[in-house]
């Protein structure tokens, strides 16, 4: 599951050092916005040295690169790929399928291989970036795509709400895990946890987040309900020993497609 991907700024050795005892799903080690030019071969140190040693409580360990320094972070996370210590890359805006082919070029043992979709020509191109190279996931970056339209921050993020929608449209259309973007006042954690709940129900899989406190948070909005739980524990039983196409449950009428939900339901709890 990808429900909370906490990104972690390699230039801070601090956050670094905290990362492996984080309970969050995915772990994205920063090597981008998060660190200044000068600071840039350290933090690639660092990460390296910290990814060497292992002990990383996540599951998933995703690095975003810097695509200026493709090459040089190639050669530095080659084998921990190969090894499986970095799960996928994550390549910041993404307005083309030639960015991602460099990228699965240079890493050819790559497992996964993540697409940040923070422009308005990224969000144009969806079809030819989510159709046509091999993907894990999409994943919305609303702070540059506000900046690349030109808008104003809207209540629900009505401003950019099209734009999410096609992240998840084209994730869904072609199999792929869909994340959304950061919430960037993380103090304020009722305005976080209500854009988790429009996230979720937008068809998010989860959410991208820039500060620990934020991941117990995210964790319990991308989980099923316990009143999901039990419509798809009375869905499940109901068609047990039913060959019937349709039937009813709890006075809703339910069809086999509900099956198939309830199943993803059900198979999401056991994987908490």
């Amino acid at each position: 599951m990808f429900r909370s991907a906490l990104f972690i700024p390699c230039a801070n050795a601090r956050a670094l050092a905290k990362a492996r005892d984080l309970d969050a799903d995915a772990l994205i080690f920063d090597l981008e916005d998060a660190v200044g030019e000068s600071e840039w071969a350290g933090a690639l140190a660092g990460l390296v040295s910290t990814l060497e040693a292992g002990g990383i409580k996540a599951p998933n360990v995703l690095v975003r690169i810097h695509p200026v320094h493709l090459d040089a972070t190639a050669d530095a996370l080659g084998q921990l790929v190969r090894s499986k210590a970095v799960g996928g890359i994550v390549v910041p805006k993404v307005e083309t399928p030639d960015t991602l082919h460099r990228v699965r070029d240079a890493l050819p043992r790559l497992q996964g291989l993540w697409a940040m979709i923070e422009t308005p020509l990224g969000v144009a191109r969806l079809t030819d970036i989510a159709g046509h190279v091999p993907l894990a996931g999409l994943i919305a970056g609303p702070n540059d795509l506000r900046k690349g339209l030109r808008t104003r921050p809207m209540p629900d993020r009505q401003d950019i709400l099209f734009a999410l929608s096609q992240i998840v449209l084209h994730a869904r259309a072609h199999g792929l895990v869909a994340l959304d973007g950061v919430y960037n006042q993380f103090k304020d954690e009722a305005g976080f946890l209500a854009e988790c709940r429009q996230g979720r129900d937008l068809g998010f899989d989860g959410k991208t987040l820039i500060h620990p406190s934020q991941v117990a948070g995210a964790n319990a909005a991308f989980s099923p309900s316990a009143d999901e739980i039990a419509w798809a524990e009375a869905v499940v039983g109901a068609f047990e020993n039913s060959e019937a196409g349709v039937i009813s449950v709890n006075g809703e009428m339910v069809e086999r497609l509900h099956l198939e939900q309830a199943r993803e339901i059900l198979n999401q709890r056991r994987d908490k």
